[in-house]
């Protein structure tokens, strides 16, 4: 079983229109309403993909409830910390010809009496995992540690832990050394200083994380090529050529391509090609993390791995 954590999740609500004007009072022509945030796109990719997870995390009030109640109808075990605040939503506006406006509510602070709740709950769900998965941001400072609280969990019993986060969350989960990180230029930058421009530079940044302990080491660029290491080997990985429709969750899609992957007994370098694969198959079509094996399968063969020294 593979656990995800996901802190700040979001009930995503997209409303379809013909076309968007500022001002304006708009008739919608559809509505589709899902329990979002990394962890949870996860959960769902591994699904799709036939492997057994359980998603973590907080969630309350009636979005909460809501959102809860749309996982159950996925078939997508959940295990969340209720927590005393309603759970945020978003809002993306579609319009006929494929533009999107998003407008996401602020995170609420989480009382820590939950916080120190979900902390326990990882002793009581990671014996029974063979990875945790942290993905996405923390609803405010009392909850920055938590995914450091996570792997140093995971490492207690012997689980592979994968961090993808930003920010003090990220910071912070570095020093609990997890055994994937998949950091994107960006927050690589931003956490590490530098400009990530060469491949050397993309090696210098992979060899930074693997100097830290980190045993699987990837940068990601959006449609770019990412950049993937484990001790002593080094790839430069370019994803197919897809006609992008939404790229929200291809990330996640990733992670859950790659940890497929690892539950198949493939090598570091298939698993992350497979990962690419499941991003790039996410990106083309609007539904997010939920791609078939085959559907990736097509698009591996176009993924270019190219060893670098």
């Amino acid at each position: 079983m593979i656990t995800t954590v996901t802190l700040n999740p979001m009930l995503d609500k997209t409303v379809r229109m013909n076309t968007f004007v500022r001002g304006a009072i708009h008739r919608a022509t559809a509505m589709e309403c899902i329990a979002g945030g990394k962890g949870i796109n996860v959960a769902r990719q591994l699904k799709f993909l036939g492997v057994q997870s359980v998603a973590t995390g907080f969630m309350g009030g009636e979005v909460g409830s809501r959102a809860l109640d749309l996982l159950r109808q996925e078939g997508i075990e959940a295990d969340f910390v209720q927590a005393d605040v309603p759970t945020r939503e978003g809002v993306t506006y579609l319009e006929a010809d494929g533009t999107s406006t998003a407008v996401f509510e602020p995170a609420r602070q989480v009382p820590i009496e939950r916080v120190h709740e979900l902390s326990k709950k990882f002793h009581t769900l990671f014996p029974k995992s063979s990875w945790i998965v942290c993905s996405g941001s923390s609803p405010g400072a009392e909850a920055d540690d938590l995914y450091y609280e996570a792997v140093l969990a995971a490492h207690k019993y012997g689980v592979m832990s994968v961090v993808d986060s930003y920010g003090e969350p990220f910071r912070l989960a570095l020093r609990a050394v997890p055994s994937l990180v998949k950091p994107n230029k960006e927050e690589f930058e931003q956490t590490f200083g530098g400009s990530l421009q060469s491949d050397d530079d993309f090696v210098r940044a992979l060899n930074h994380l693997l100097g830290m302990g980190i045993q699987y080491a990837i940068v990601t660029d959006g449609a770019q090529p990412c950049y993937a290491a484990i001790r002593g080997h080094y790839w430069k990985m370019t994803p197919p050529a897809v006609q992008t429709v939404n790229p929200i969750g291809s990330g996640d899609a990733m992670v859950a391509g790659i940890l497929y992957g690892f539950h198949q007994g493939w090598k570091f370098q298939r698993c992350v090609s497979f990962g690419i694969a499941a991003g790039a198959a996410n990106a083309q079509k609007w539904g997010v993390a939920n791609s078939g094996i085959q559907e990736i399968l097509d698009l591996e063969h176009q993924v270019r791995a190219q060893r670098l020294h």
